[in-house]
């Protein structure tokens, strides 16, 4: 199965982009410009990347002064051109991200085993200056106006609950913070995205009103920028998200989340806001100015994200990546039921009224989100025949805080509950049968997906990868980021137990995960075939949590259809009615 390039971290300087790539050559820099196009950022085989908070993110920093990332490899901050990567900083235990660049130095997050720094990286000599610590969290170090803007949130929070903004005087390059201020933020009000604005003002994503809606500090109080009952920001799970930007001429464009759908708003320097209307219905959180233009990475319905730069007339044109097509495959239709969302990917043979084996599947995180967007491994089960149901069970982004956070104290309940109520819905509707539903799920998904396994409902079978089995263990083994998620989830959620199994299961895990321990997957499978159950395993030789890489989606992808149709019989195509 093909795998089309993947974009991230998009950053914009002086009319030129940056982002990361990846591909078979693993996460590569890649340069634009107008005159050269796409063109290499760093030299070939150099893989940017880094693993604070675990998920990473902010790996590269631009300025008048060069071009900075974070080697994957040996984690040090490297100064970079298209032919040589020059190391700047030692070898430490030091886990560098959330890079800025800030006069002479570069502004970064250091984890280390106690905590997290801010840091001052001077450009010249590598030297590191602690400017903040804390035992539990920091990011979005950001600079300007002789100040300093940074985030925080405790060990026992995440981000999306619970985080503060602050603010103190800063000499860029020399002396001490000035008495931190607290901007926003508390116990009930998650904040994100600090920037400094063209205007002095500081602006920021903050839930205060229950929805993520973008604000400003003009140094003595906060106003709203936008108003609206919508998400303006996703979920903080990596570094670096820039979920609006600032344009030449004084607009402001800012990322906004209604009904599974991206849309790409405007708001003029009078105040007056306007959506452009754009093909592209998934929007990475990753927005930057080019002039007046917006660059952003994007997918539609029928094609994979790609680097695209829009102009305030809704003209566009693609960097990287494929054009917009209606004729590469169906578009996937968004459907609700009960009050939850989801999205319906039909058999791409299919027309008219069809009926076809369906694979319900549960997103990952589980603060994850559903997206309007081309989907290569739906794609994969759609042309043999299947349909495939994404659902934003309850707990899901994009639909304010309170639903965000329902799922805490009820994971493995209304998750589950969520899944089988879009399965039942699509079997009353005629869109399947009964006995020809599967439930599927990676990750917290999976957990989702066995819990499913264990209880009576409408589904044949189940496939969980790299899932977690037991959420008291998984709190213990859990990165040091997701500890007090997985301690919210884990309120009340029971472990999965090979006697409440009532399906046949599909087990599929990396060997050396680092998220979810492989152990509890082998454990489980070792009980199954013990009783006799239905089971198949498939343990890969990997430390891959996703197990995104072509060559092992090909293997889990292939193993998957394999157990379906197996359960289902025969190979099973969309039947036209």
């Amino acid at each position: 199965m093909a795998i089309p390039a993947a974009f991230d971290g998009l950053t914009a300087h002086a009319g030129s982009l940056f982002w990361v790539q990846s591909g078979e050559d693993g996460d590569q820099l890649v340069r634009w410009t107008v005159s050269d196009g796409a063109t290499r950022g760093a030299p070939a085989g150099f893989a940017i990347g880094n693993e604070v908070h675990a998920y990473g993110g902010g790996s590269v920093a631009v300025s008048d002064a060069g071009v900075w990332g974070v080697s994957s490899q040996d984690h040090r901050i490297h100064r970079l051109s298209a032919a040589v990567a020059s190391p700047l900083t030692e070898s430490t235990s030091c886990e560098f991200g959330d890079l800025v660049v800030a006069g002479k130095a570069i502004l970064a997050v250091c984890e280390v085993a106690g905590g997290d720094r801010l840091v001052e990286v001077d450009i010249d000599t590598g030297h590191v200056r602690s400017l903040q610590e804390t035992a539990g969290f920091l990011a979005s170090p950001r600079s300007g106006y002789g100040r300093l803007a940074w985030l925080s949130w405790e060990a026992d929070q995440m981000p999306w609950d619970s985080a503060q903004l602050w603010v103190a005087t800063y000499g860029e390059g020399a002396g001490d913070l000035g008495t931190p201020v607290l901007v926003a933020g508390g116990i009930s009000e998650a904040v994100t995205e600090p920037t400094w604005g063209p205007d002095g003002h500081l602006y920021f994503m903050s839930d205060r009103t229950g929805w993520l809606n973008l604000y400003r500090w003009d140094g003595e109080s906060v106003e709203a920028v936008t108003a609206t009952e919508a998400d303006c920001a996703a979920a903080p799970w990596e570094l670096g998200y820039a979920s609006y930007a600032f344009l030449a001429d004084g607009a402001v464009a800012i990322r906004v989340r209604r009904d599974l759908e991206d849309h790409l708003m405007l708001i003029d320097a009078d105040g007056v806001s306007r959506t452009i209307d754009l093909p592209y219905t998934a929007i990475k959180p990753y927005l930057c100015a080019v002039g007046t233009a917006v660059a952003m990475i994007a997918a539609t319905p029928t094609t994979a994200p790609s680097v695209v730069l829009v102009e305030r007339d809704g003209s566009y044109s693609v960097l990287a990546g494929q054009e917009p097509s209606s004729t590469v495959g169906r578009n996937p239709e968004r459907m609700s039921v009960a009050g939850i969302d989801f999205l319906l990917h039909p058999p791409a043979e299919s027309d008219g009224k069809w009926t076809a084996p369906t694979i319900v599947r549960a997103h990952p995180g589980p603060t994850d989100e559903v997206s309007v967007r081309r989907d290569a491994q739906a794609d994969y089960f759609t042309r043999q025949g299947f349909a495939v149901a994404d659902v934003d069970y309850r707990g899901s982004t994009g639909h304010g805080r309170d639903f965000r956070r329902s799922l805490y104290g009820h994971w493995g309940s209304y998750d589950v509950a969520d899944c089988a109520t879009v399965a039942q819905y699509l079997i009353d509707a005629g869109f399947t049968s009964a006995g020809e539903v599967f439930v599927c799920g990676s990750s917290a998904g999976g957990y989702t997906a066995l819990r499913a396994a264990g209880m009576a409902g409408p589904f044949r079978g189940a496939v969980a990868r790299s899932p977690i089995v037991d959420p008291q263990r998984w709190e213990q083994s859990v990165p040091r980021f997701q500890r007090a998620h997985a301690a919210a989830l884990a309120e009340g959620a029971i472990a999965v137990r090979s006697a409440d199994i009532e399906c046949p299961v599909l087990l599929v895990h990396g060997l050396h995960d680092p998220i979810t321990p492989a152990q509890d997957t082998l454990a489980l499978a070792a009980e199954l075939e013990a009783r006799g159950a239905d089971c198949e395993s498939v343990i890969l030789d990997t430390a891959s949590h996703t197990l995104a890489a072509p060559d092992l989606a090909a293997k889990v992808l292939d193993a998957e259809l394999a157990f379906f149709r197996r359960l289902l019989g025969h190979s099973e195509s969309a039947k036209r009615t």
